[in-house]
């Protein structure tokens, strides 16, 4: 009779603990089955879908700059007065898939990364894509408040939509490696790059350039006149390793390697110990 009682008396509270108790056990369910769970940073960006005006535009024209970089600002480029760059290579050979390639230095963090600290210095965007200019595209800064310029921010603004401010989402870089387990050997990145790159890349390291009235390559060069030159990331080995183990052979996945790791540190001390031209002042953007 007294158990009864108590029950009754206490019927409400129970009902509501009782509730709560449930609440929360869906809550940690649901957090255990979204832990771990990221979006999808590099998923396709339907640019045919944005809405028709002056931004989309821009977007668009930044896209065009990132994969079709030297027919616009190449040093080929259809109009002379916007050969900013000293050799036709695209920016999409090393940003690869337009930036949204994960460990093939995406994009997609980009916009959200900067301005950023570079050796004790706030870099701002702007700056740092006249750096690629200036060292993978050999060539000169862009005006900082041209049209070229507006639209490679817009187009990474735009791939960065939602992505998190001052963090880099996983994937950002390159593919860390751990220390060669040899030394970094030229003569042995030959033998991997006549087994694995020449019939691509060329014997020479030349690329393979598009047939005319195409601009640029199909195939970008890897050293010599028309390549990036000794101040550009990929001229340096651990770069360059860390790119070839992920993305090379042509199509390969970081989750699936063809080089070994050690392959990979060979390879690129070959390359990079390749002729190329020397670093350029950045000077003014004109």
């Amino acid at each position: 009779m007294v158990r009864t009682s108590y029950w009754k008396r206490n019927r409400s509270t129970i009902f509501w603990v009782g509730m709560l108790l449930v609440a929360v056990l869906l809550g940690v369910g649901f957090g255990y089955d979204q832990w771990g769970r990221q979006p999808n940073w590099y998923g396709h960006r339907d640019l045919a879908a944005l809405p028709p005006g002056p931004e989309t535009d821009l977007i668009r024209f930044g896209w065009q700059l990132v994969v079709e970089t030297p027919r616009h600002i190449g040093k080929s480029a259809t109009d002379p007065a916007k050969r900013y760059a000293g050799n036709d290579l695209a920016c999409t050979n090393c940003h690869m898939n337009a930036g949204l390639k994960p460990f093939a230095a995406p994009l997609v963090s980009t916009f959200a990364s900067f301005p950023a600290m570079f050796n004790n210095l706030v870099l701002s965007l702007a700056e740092r894509i006249n750096g690629c200019m200036t060292r993978s595209m050999n060539g000169s800064p862009l005006p900082v408040n041209g049209r070229e310029m507006e639209a490679f921010i817009a187009y990474m603004r735009y791939i960065a939509r939602d992505s998190p401010v001052g963090v880099r989402v996983a994937g950002m870089g390159l593919l860390p490696l751990k220390p060669a387990a040899q030394t970094p050997d030229a003569q042995r990145g030959a033998a991997v790059y006549s087994q694995w790159c020449a019939r691509c890349h060329g014997p020479s390291g030349q690329g393979d350039p598009r047939t005319p009235p195409g601009i640029g390559y199909a195939i970008p060069p890897l050293w010599g006149a028309n390549s990036f030159n000794a101040a550009a990331g990929m001229a340096k080995v651990t770069m360059a390793a860390s790119f070839i183990r992920a993305n090379m052979p042509l199509g390969v996945d970081y989750r699936a390697p063809i080089l070994t790791e050690q392959q990979a540190w060979d390879l690129a001390a070959f390359i990079t110990t390749r002729p190329r031209p020397g670093p350029r002042p950045s000077g003014p953007a004109r």
